[in-house]
């Protein structure tokens, strides 16, 4: 072999002596007839010269297909048996489209030729040149190439010499396999020499067995290139001194050295879009240590498409996951509005049905309480139109001297009182009946009471209508016109102490064509708060008119809380602010259903601390109340009191209360139900989708499910097997390192610029 190897702008290339690359020089430069005339084929275009012949372009008469014929015009130095043994295995990879196909062969013409197909588009080298490739463009490609040696070991044929001048782009720009002059089969024990930085450090040797794994070093190298734009290594120091080592042993030795001293190439890795699986792929490729790479091309295509499958499958997954996330949220959030708005619904439904029903319970209350109020008025009028009591009052001052005047005043009070109270219930029986004289004294009493007869009471309420309690000193300030109902009081009789009172008097009038007030008569009835257990429901009457005590409004008559208060002597008042305004609202809209907004969420004064008063813990929480004032009448006298009737919030939402936790608890097991099965969806995805899972559960779903299973980081390792015994034949140890049949495929141009880098113009 006269070639020597050489580092070069295209890696190592063969080169030819100064006459030679003159011969090709005038022959590329002459335009004139091919060597001889190939039956059947109209000659075209002289596209280059090679190291062992010229290449033209020609087209079938027949089927007008373009082809390539290359013509094996140099004979001298020729090793006749290895180009012998090339078109035996180009015609035994006949049909294959990832190699470029041989068409003819014509061995007893001289020159010998053979004719292949024509590619349009060039070789990879060149593709290379142009313009760089993206990662997606190289992938594919690197597959295209990978499937390509596939076809070629599994007929038992190995490359031995690959490289992107070997490879061939059709007019799909699809990659063909050209150039098997230094290929081997499987079981031949000859070595083979490939291209420097494309090669094996393990080929670089002319005792080396051929393998499978030196055609996957070099795909690793073709892709490293395609990647980063120069093969590995051959950048580093040093690489440029491997040509001057002497001869081609130590030339040899000197590249297998300095491959397995260098660093692990790393440009590949700083390509944008190579990610961490693509440049593990790589890395494995040109692993120094032929043990280290992928055992065949078989291999190396089963990483690549589970890269390529984990690249689609993890975004996949993350974007199914995803999407199963936002569905889980979106029914969580539509659960929850559902849930929210169900108990709500609910809420509100209690919470108003509460209020009506109050409301109606306070509407009852206050007509039972304005019919009593009325029922006692007219007693009291009917009482103050009798003639005996006229005449008794009329005696005035006398009752203080003739004590028959005030038993007799008794007696008729004691007669009416009597006949008063069987129009009432036990509980609702009025305390007191007493007539006072114009001037203001008390003069008689049911039942009787000497201490309290003839005293001054002109200074009372109930006496003159004020609504509050000037000096005790007569003359009185006046005297009620119309029926009355006095402001409360608390009494301090044994019987009813700490109880709140109120009087109701009607005047007394005489006779006269103009009628002058003898005096009044009224009763006493008690606000009796019985005993209670706190219950979560009750009534209760609060006064919107001012108090004769603080002059405040809103103060609270009935309540469950006064059963505990009866014998302090000095018990907490408590004011219903809220009720107050309310009250006068309604007095002002003349509209007594006018609705209790702070009702909805009532909170009882009787729980609220104040600087004076302490809190009622037993009272605290939210209530709902509604109120209705007491009006008295057809003509709807406003007495001032208002019924409030409570219950508790708590209390009255508990049955949403339970069915907010029925409808948790079956959202919550509806919840976990949904997450399970994204889970398991999503689960199930990652088995389809990954087919060489690790885990032995993965592994049995997937053949549960009928579905194919390879082991963990499985690749197809099993040796090949040559398919015939015609593709035997011998190399020489001094062979070539650069093969360029492949250049029989070149378009004219593609050829021109390979002969010229090469050195081999015509």
């Amino acid at each position: 072999m006269g070639a020597i190897v050489a580092v070069n702008d295209l890696g190592s290339t063969p080169l030819m002596s100064d006459a030679e690359c003159e011969a090709a020089r005038r022959l590329s430069l002459r335009g004139g007839r091919p060597p001889v005339k190939v039956p059947g084929y109209e000659n075209e275009q002289f596209l280059g010269h090679g190291a062992y012949g010229e290449v033209w372009t020609a087209t079938n008469r027949n089927s007008g297909r373009r082809v390539a014929i290359k013509y094996f015009t140099r004979r001298g130095g020729m090793d006749w048996a290895s180009l012998a043994r090339e078109v035996e295995k180009l015609r035994y990879l006949f049909s294959d489209r990832y190699v470029v196909q041989l068409l003819e062969v014509g061995w007893e013409a001289d020159p010998p030729y053979y004719v292949m197909e024509y590619m349009e588009n060039g070789s990879l080298e060149e593709r290379l040149q142009k313009t760089p490739l993206s990662v997606d463009e190289a992938v594919t490609i690197f597959r295209e190439v990978a499937i390509a040696l596939v076809h070629a070991h599994d007929k038992g044929i190995l490359h031995c010499d690959l490289k992107p001048a070997n490879i061939l782009l059709d007019h799909h720009h699809k990659p063909r396999l050209a150039d098997f002059g230094q290929s081997r089969l499987t079981h031949e024990m000859s070595p083979a020499l490939g291209t420097l930085f494309y090669m094996a450090p393990e080929q670089a040797d002319l005792k080396a067995t051929p393998d499978a794994r030196w055609d996957v070093y070099a795909l690793g190298a073709v892709m490293y290139r395609m990647l980063t734009g120069a093969p590995p290594h051959r950048d580093e120091p040093g690489a440029e001194q491997l040509t001057s080592a002497g001869s081609l042993e130590a030339q040899l030795a000197a590249y297998r050295q300095f491959i397995l001293n260098a660093p692990r190439p790393q440009a590949h890795r700083s390509v944008p879009g190579v990610d961490a699986g693509l440049a593990a792929i790589i890395d494995r490729c040109l692993e120094t240590h032929p043990n280290k790479r992928f055992p065949n091309p078989q291999a190396v295509l089963v990483a690549l498409d589970a890269w390529s499958l984990q690249r689609v499958r993890i975004p996949l997954l993350w974007v199914t996951g995803l999407t199963f996330a936002w569905v889980f949220v979106a029914l969580a959030v539509l659960g929850q509005y559902l849930f929210r708005t169900t108990v709500n619904t609910a809420e509100q439904g209690v919470v108003n049905g509460t209020r009506e029903g109050n409301r109606f319970a306070a509407q009852s209350e206050a007509k039972q309480i304005a019919a009593q109020i009325q029922l006692r008025w007219l007693q009291l009028e009917s009482a103050a139109r009798n003639a005996q009591l006229r005449e008794l009052l009329a005696q005035g001052g006398a009752f203080a001297t003739e004590a028959a005047l005030g038993r007799q005043l008794d007696q008729f009070l004691a007669q009416r009182k009597e006949r008063g109270d069987k129009q009432f219930p036990e509980g609702e029986k009025s305390a007191l009946w007493f007539a006072h004289t114009a001037d203001g004294y008390q003069r008689g009493s049911a039942p009787p009471s000497e201490f309290g007869r003839n005293v001054y009471r002109g200074y009372r309420d109930y006496f003159h209508g004020l609504g509050e309690y000037p000096p005790r000193e007569p003359p009185p300030p006046g005297i009620v016109r119309k029926p009355h109902r006095s402001v409360a009081y608390r009494r301090d009789r044994p019987d009813d102490k700490g109880i709140w009172s109120v009087a109701f008097t009607v005047p007394v009038l005489s006779e006269d064509p103009v009628p002058q007030p003898l005096g009044i008569v009224g009763m006493t009835i008690t606000l009796a708060n019985l005993p209670t257990d706190h219950t979560d429901r009750y009534t209760v009457l609060v006064d919107t008119r001012p108090d004769a005590k603080n002059g405040r409004r809103g103060l609270i008559l009935r309540h469950p809380y006064w059963a505990t208060m009866r014998d302090e002597p000095n018990p907490p008042l408590y004011y219903a602010e809220e009720v107050v305004k309310w009250a006068d609202q309604a007095r002002e809209r003349n509209d007594n259903d006018l609705p209790f907004e702070a009702g909805a969420r009532y909170i009882d004064p009787v729980s609220v601390s104040t600087e004076t008063t302490p809190g009622l813990k037993e009272y605290a929480g939210e209530w709902l109340a509604s109120v209705h004032r007491v009006l008295v009448g057809p003509d709807q006298i406003d007495t001032g009191w208002v019924v409030l009737v409570q219950e508790r919030r708590d209390v009255a939402l508990q049955p949403v209360r339970d069915l907010q936790w029925r409808l948790g608890y079956v959202g919550l097991g509806a919840t976990v139900i949904v997450a399970v099965l994204m889970v398991l969806m999503w689960a199930g995805m990652i088995v389809v989708m990954d087919p060489t899972p690790r885990s032995p559960v993965t592994r049995w779903l997937r053949r549960w499910a009928g579905l194919p299973t390879g082991g963990s980081g499985s690749t197809l390792t099993t040796p090949l097997t040559p398919r015939g015994s015609s593709l035997q034949g011998a190399n020489t140890p001094r062979e070539r390192v650069t093969a360029t049949a492949g250049m029989a495929a070149l378009s004219p141009a593609a050829a021109r610029s390979s002969a010229e880098r090469t050195g081999n113009s015509p």
